[in-house]
Protein backbone atom coordinates (compact mmCIF):
# COMPACT_ATOMS: atom_id res chain seq x y z
CA UNK A 1 0.00 0.00 0.00
CA UNK A 2 1.24 3.31 -0.82
CA UNK A 3 1.82 6.23 1.65
CA UNK A 4 -0.39 8.71 0.10
CA UNK A 5 -3.12 6.09 0.35
CA UNK A 6 -2.81 5.07 4.01
CA UNK A 7 -2.33 8.91 4.72
CA UNK A 8 -5.63 9.24 2.91
CA UNK A 9 -7.65 6.93 4.89
CA UNK A 10 -6.06 8.44 8.49
CA UNK A 11 -7.14 11.81 6.79
CA UNK A 12 -10.67 11.17 6.33
CA UNK A 13 -11.87 9.07 9.50
CA UNK A 14 -13.84 11.29 11.84
CA UNK A 15 -12.13 8.70 14.44
CA UNK A 16 -9.81 6.02 15.11
CA UNK A 17 -9.16 3.31 16.86
CA UNK A 18 -5.71 1.72 17.55
CA UNK A 19 -4.84 -1.69 18.58
CA UNK A 20 -1.33 -2.43 19.80
CA UNK A 21 -0.65 -6.19 19.69
CA UNK A 22 2.07 -8.86 20.24
CA UNK A 23 5.09 -8.10 17.42
CA UNK A 24 4.89 -4.32 20.15
CA UNK A 25 6.03 -6.73 22.65
CA UNK A 26 8.97 -7.80 20.78
CA UNK A 27 9.43 -11.66 21.88
CA UNK A 28 11.48 -12.89 19.49
CA UNK A 29 14.42 -9.72 20.22
CA UNK A 30 13.53 -10.54 24.28
CA UNK A 31 14.30 -14.46 23.63
CA UNK A 32 17.41 -13.89 21.59
CA UNK A 33 18.88 -11.46 24.55
CA UNK A 34 21.10 -13.37 26.78
CA UNK A 35 21.77 -10.80 29.28
CA UNK A 36 17.45 -11.02 29.41
CA UNK A 37 17.33 -14.55 29.62
CA UNK A 38 20.52 -14.92 32.51
CA UNK A 39 18.43 -12.08 34.37
CA UNK A 40 15.22 -14.47 34.12
CA UNK A 41 17.07 -17.64 35.43
CA UNK A 42 18.23 -15.62 38.20
CA UNK A 43 14.82 -14.77 39.15
CA UNK A 44 13.28 -17.98 38.77
CA UNK A 45 16.36 -19.69 40.94
CA UNK A 46 15.01 -17.01 43.04
CA UNK A 47 10.94 -17.46 42.74
CA UNK A 48 10.98 -14.35 41.73
CA UNK A 49 9.35 -14.72 38.63
CA UNK A 50 6.96 -11.77 39.68
CA UNK A 51 9.74 -9.35 38.47
CA UNK A 52 9.23 -10.29 34.66
CA UNK A 53 7.72 -7.13 33.57
CA UNK A 54 10.39 -4.81 34.86
CA UNK A 55 12.87 -7.21 33.18
CA UNK A 56 10.64 -6.90 29.69
CA UNK A 57 10.66 -3.13 30.14
CA UNK A 58 13.88 -2.33 31.06
CA UNK A 59 14.94 -3.88 27.97
CA UNK A 60 12.61 -3.09 25.41
CA UNK A 61 13.29 0.96 26.69
CA UNK A 62 16.88 0.39 24.96
CA UNK A 63 14.90 -0.87 21.56
CA UNK A 64 15.61 2.53 19.61
CA UNK A 65 13.03 1.21 16.65
CA UNK A 66 10.29 0.33 18.89
CA UNK A 67 10.45 3.46 21.04
CA UNK A 68 10.43 5.65 17.41
CA UNK A 69 7.23 3.45 16.67
CA UNK A 70 5.89 4.86 19.88
CA UNK A 71 6.72 8.33 19.19
CA UNK A 72 5.50 8.21 15.70
CA UNK A 73 1.98 6.87 16.81
CA UNK A 74 1.64 9.99 19.52
CA UNK A 75 2.55 11.91 16.42
CA UNK A 76 -0.13 9.96 14.51
CA UNK A 77 -2.84 10.39 16.85
CA UNK A 78 -1.93 14.13 18.03
CA UNK A 79 -5.37 16.50 17.37
CA UNK A 80 -7.62 13.36 16.73
CA UNK A 81 -10.56 11.79 18.49
CA UNK A 82 -8.83 8.19 18.59
CA UNK A 83 -8.64 5.46 21.48
CA UNK A 84 -5.77 3.02 22.06
CA UNK A 85 -6.48 -0.97 23.54
CA UNK A 86 -3.18 -2.42 24.45
CA UNK A 87 -2.36 -6.53 24.90
CA UNK A 88 1.65 -5.18 25.87
CA UNK A 89 2.09 -5.50 29.53
CA UNK A 90 5.40 -3.40 29.51
CA UNK A 91 4.01 0.00 30.11
CA UNK A 92 5.60 1.80 26.72
CA UNK A 93 2.70 3.42 25.46
CA UNK A 94 2.93 5.99 27.98
CA UNK A 95 6.07 6.90 25.67
CA UNK A 96 4.23 7.79 23.43
CA UNK A 97 2.60 10.99 25.23
CA UNK A 98 -0.90 10.13 24.77
CA UNK A 99 -3.71 11.15 27.00
CA UNK A 100 -4.73 8.30 29.85
CA UNK A 101 -8.52 8.20 29.48
CA UNK A 102 -8.06 7.29 26.28
CA UNK A 103 -6.14 4.00 26.56
CA UNK A 104 -6.69 0.56 27.66
CA UNK A 105 -4.51 -2.35 28.90
CA UNK A 106 -7.12 -5.16 29.67
CA UNK A 107 -3.87 -7.50 30.01
CA UNK A 108 -2.65 -5.09 32.68
CA UNK A 109 0.73 -2.92 33.12
CA UNK A 110 4.26 -2.07 34.42
CA UNK A 111 2.54 0.57 35.76
CA UNK A 112 0.48 -0.83 38.41
CA UNK A 113 1.02 -3.30 41.81
CA UNK A 114 -1.89 -5.39 42.86
CA UNK A 115 -1.70 -7.97 45.93
CA UNK A 116 -0.17 -11.27 45.55
CA UNK A 117 -3.18 -12.95 47.24
CA UNK A 118 -5.67 -10.79 45.17
CA UNK A 119 -7.68 -8.84 47.43
CA UNK A 120 -9.96 -6.71 46.10
CA UNK A 121 -9.19 -2.54 46.52
CA UNK A 122 -5.61 -3.61 46.14
CA UNK A 123 -4.48 -2.09 42.90
CA UNK A 124 -2.08 1.34 43.12
CA UNK A 125 0.54 2.66 41.13
CA UNK A 126 4.05 1.52 40.51
CA UNK A 127 5.70 2.76 43.38
CA UNK A 128 9.12 4.61 42.17
CA UNK A 129 11.79 3.62 45.06
CA UNK A 130 10.19 -0.34 44.46
CA UNK A 131 11.71 0.31 40.75
CA UNK A 132 14.79 1.88 42.03
CA UNK A 133 15.17 -1.47 44.42
CA UNK A 134 14.85 -4.05 41.65
CA UNK A 135 17.61 -1.91 39.45
CA UNK A 136 19.95 -1.90 42.41
CA UNK A 137 19.40 -6.17 42.49
CA UNK A 138 20.01 -6.36 38.60
CA UNK A 139 23.67 -4.53 38.86
CA UNK A 140 24.72 -6.75 41.59
CA UNK A 141 24.30 -3.88 44.73
CA UNK A 142 21.92 -6.21 46.52
CA UNK A 143 20.94 -9.95 46.23
CA UNK A 144 17.12 -10.85 46.00
CA UNK A 145 16.36 -11.98 49.42
CA UNK A 146 17.33 -8.72 50.96
CA UNK A 147 14.49 -6.93 48.31
CA UNK A 148 11.63 -5.22 50.54
CA UNK A 149 8.79 -5.91 48.62
CA UNK A 150 5.69 -3.25 49.15
CA UNK A 151 2.99 -4.89 51.28
CA UNK A 152 -0.90 -4.97 50.79
CA UNK A 153 -2.46 -2.72 53.04
CA UNK A 154 -5.36 -5.28 53.47
CA UNK A 155 -3.70 -8.42 53.98
CA UNK A 156 0.00 -7.75 54.14
CA UNK A 157 1.30 -10.08 51.23
CA UNK A 158 4.01 -8.90 48.97
CA UNK A 159 2.12 -6.56 45.92
CA UNK A 160 3.28 -7.76 42.79
CA UNK A 161 2.79 -6.06 39.16
CA UNK A 162 -0.73 -6.26 38.26
CA UNK A 163 -0.13 -8.27 34.93
CA UNK A 164 -1.61 -11.51 33.62
CA UNK A 165 1.91 -13.20 34.71
CA UNK A 166 -0.09 -12.38 38.52
CA UNK A 167 -0.99 -15.69 39.74
CA UNK A 168 -4.29 -13.97 40.66
CA UNK A 169 -4.62 -10.74 38.29
CA UNK A 170 -7.18 -8.10 39.26
CA UNK A 171 -8.92 -6.85 36.59
CA UNK A 172 -10.03 -3.33 38.42
CA UNK A 173 -6.60 -2.24 37.43
CA UNK A 174 -8.03 -1.55 34.08
CA UNK A 175 -11.58 -1.47 34.50
CA UNK A 176 -12.50 2.03 34.64
CA UNK A 177 -10.24 2.83 31.29
CA UNK A 178 -12.24 -0.42 29.25
CA UNK A 179 -15.30 1.17 30.48
CA UNK A 180 -14.59 4.50 28.91
CA UNK A 181 -13.48 2.77 26.17
CA UNK A 182 -17.14 1.08 25.53
CA UNK A 183 -18.55 3.96 25.61
CA UNK A 184 -16.67 5.36 23.19
CA UNK A 185 -17.09 2.68 20.61
CA UNK A 186 -20.45 3.63 21.32
CA UNK A 187 -20.09 6.78 19.43
CA UNK A 188 -18.56 5.50 16.43
CA UNK A 189 -21.46 3.76 14.86
CA UNK A 190 -22.25 5.06 11.97
CA UNK A 191 -19.15 7.56 11.73
CA UNK A 192 -16.23 7.20 9.46
CA UNK A 193 -13.93 4.66 12.10
CA UNK A 194 -10.63 3.74 10.83
CA UNK A 195 -9.19 0.68 13.11
CA UNK A 196 -5.60 0.69 13.13
CA UNK A 197 -4.15 -2.68 14.04
CA UNK A 198 -0.80 -3.12 14.92
CA UNK A 199 0.75 -6.63 15.13
CA UNK A 200 -2.03 -8.66 16.93
CA UNK A 201 -1.54 -12.29 16.92
CA UNK A 202 -4.10 -14.73 18.13
CA UNK A 203 -3.06 -14.91 21.38
CA UNK A 204 -5.95 -12.11 22.67
CA UNK A 205 -7.98 -12.64 19.12
CA UNK A 206 -11.04 -12.09 21.13
CA UNK A 207 -9.36 -8.62 22.40
CA UNK A 208 -8.38 -6.97 19.38
CA UNK A 209 -8.94 -9.17 15.84
CA UNK A 210 -11.72 -10.71 16.04
CA UNK A 211 -13.51 -7.48 17.51
CA UNK A 212 -12.52 -5.32 15.01
CA UNK A 213 -13.67 -7.49 12.52
CA UNK A 214 -16.90 -7.55 13.66
CA UNK A 215 -16.84 -3.47 14.17
CA UNK A 216 -16.47 -3.29 10.19
CA UNK A 217 -18.82 -5.99 10.32
CA UNK A 218 -21.70 -3.67 11.98
CA UNK A 219 -20.54 -0.15 10.43
CA UNK A 220 -20.84 0.48 6.82
CA UNK A 221 -18.26 3.26 7.57
CA UNK A 222 -15.84 1.66 8.89
CA UNK A 223 -12.50 1.14 7.27
CA UNK A 224 -9.64 -2.20 9.08
CA UNK A 225 -5.96 -1.37 8.86
CA UNK A 226 -4.38 -4.80 9.94
CA UNK A 227 -0.46 -4.67 10.24
CA UNK A 228 1.23 -8.15 10.57
CA UNK A 229 4.45 -9.60 9.44
CA UNK A 230 2.83 -12.69 8.86
CA UNK A 231 -1.08 -12.59 9.95
CA UNK A 232 -2.20 -9.09 7.74
CA UNK A 233 -4.92 -11.12 5.97
CA UNK A 234 -8.51 -9.48 6.31
CA UNK A 235 -11.84 -12.10 5.87
CA UNK A 236 -13.80 -11.96 2.38
CA UNK A 237 -16.53 -10.83 3.76
CA UNK A 238 -14.84 -7.07 5.17
CA UNK A 239 -11.91 -6.74 2.56
CA UNK A 240 -13.55 -4.24 0.56
CA UNK A 241 -13.57 -2.23 3.52
CA UNK A 242 -10.03 -2.78 4.68
CA UNK A 243 -6.34 -3.38 3.80
CA UNK A 244 -3.97 -6.28 5.13
CA UNK A 245 -0.27 -4.95 5.50
CA UNK A 246 2.21 -7.66 5.18
CA UNK A 247 5.03 -5.83 7.60
CA UNK A 248 6.20 -6.03 10.85
CA UNK A 249 4.30 -3.44 13.24
CA UNK A 250 6.99 -1.98 14.70
CA UNK A 251 8.54 -1.17 11.30
CA UNK A 252 5.71 0.07 10.30
CA UNK A 253 5.28 2.65 12.90
CA UNK A 254 8.96 3.53 13.26
CA UNK A 255 9.00 4.05 9.29
CA UNK A 256 5.60 5.80 8.68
Amino acid sequence: MKKKELEEILQDAEMLLVGIGEEFGRADELRSNEAYAEMCRQAANEDAQWAVPYFNRRFLKKDEQLMEAYRKLGELLQGKNYFVITTCMDGLIETAGLRNDRVTTPCGSYNRLQCGRGCAGSVIPTDHDFTEILETIIKGGKEWNAIDRPCCRICGAPMEYNTLYAEHYMEEGYEKSWHTYMKWLQSTLNRRLCILELGADMMFAGVLRFRFEKMISLNQKAKLLRVHGRLHQLPAEIAERGMGISQNAVDFMAKM
